[in-house]
């Protein structure tokens, strides 16, 4: 079960970055570019997930989805942050200003990816918040 997770976040997150290569350069958009940025946006998502499981520790199930919302939104914020910074790179020189709102809106629906996968893990298919147990 946890594979299926990590294959589902693994394809999300190179489709969302495909979007995110069409945003900013149309014509080098290719499915490899995608799937290279979505594996480096998996294991940035797989090194934080490890920080939180150890970093955390074990929480409270009334707290759950508290502690669930607060930890992952700013720590997927700072995720989709760097892989925008990665988009930024393949801008044309003097280009980022236009771009910039259109990453912040990338990333902002990065996160909402991350969350909407998070519903495949193996505690989301029980009903449960995967607080230190999910693949950020």
């Amino acid at each position: 079960m946890i594979a299926l997770y990590a294959l589902v976040k693994f394809v999300a997150y190179g489709v969302w970055c495909y979007l995110g290569l069409r945003l900013v350069q149309p014509a080098g958009a290719t499915a490899a570019s995608a799937l290279w940025l979505g594996t480096i946006r998996w294991f940035i998502g797989l090194f934080f997930g490890i920080a939180v499981f150890f970093l955390i520790g074990s929480i409270d199930a009334e707290a759950a989805a508290r502690t669930y919302f607060r930890v992952y939104s700013p720590l997927r914020a700072v995720e989709w942050g760097i892989m925008a910074v990665f988009l930024a790179g393949r801008l044309p020189r003097g280009s980022l200003r236009g771009a910039g709102v259109r990453l912040t809106f990338w990333c902002l629906g990065g996160i909402l990816v991350s969350f909407l996968t998070d519903l495949l893990s193996p505690e989301g298919l029980q009903g449960r918040f995967c607080v230190g147990r999910c693949l950020c």
